[in-house]
């Protein structure tokens, strides 16, 4: 019985000590909080605008580049077609209107394919 209240008492003294300590944390917590809230400033206008500038112009620079990168691109798609070997070296642009209008043309050609 004396040996489980001695465990009992150091187990409470233990405990006391904890809670001082996280006491004592939590105070010094508080302090340097509120020390951090004196100093932070809030952002100015004129720089928040400056920031979004900024990233307004870095987006219009992604773009443009985006759009000269698919244009060269279709350039050499067609130089390439003229080097290896196509004849008919249809520019682009118009290769995209016939291939809009081949399915239509060869839904035409089997009824055709199936009478005969």
């Amino acid at each position: 019985m004396l040996k489980t209240s001695v465990h009992m008492a150091s187990a409470l003294l233990d405990g006391l000590q904890l809670g001082l300590y996280l006491a004592c944390r939590y105070q010094d917590i508080k302090k340097r909080l509120a020390r951090e809230k004196e100093s932070a400033r809030p952002m100015k206008k004129s720089c928040l605008i400056a920031v979004i500038a900024a990233l307004a112009a870095v987006a219009g620079a992604l773009a443009a580049v985006a759009v000269y990168l698919r244009r060269r691109e279709k350039e050499l798609d067609e130089y390439e077609r003229l080097l290896f070997g196509e004849d008919e070296a249809v520019p682009v642009e118009d290769e995209d209107e016939d291939a809009d209008t081949a399915p239509a043309d060869e839904a035409d050609d089997q009824p055709a394919d199936d009478a005969e």
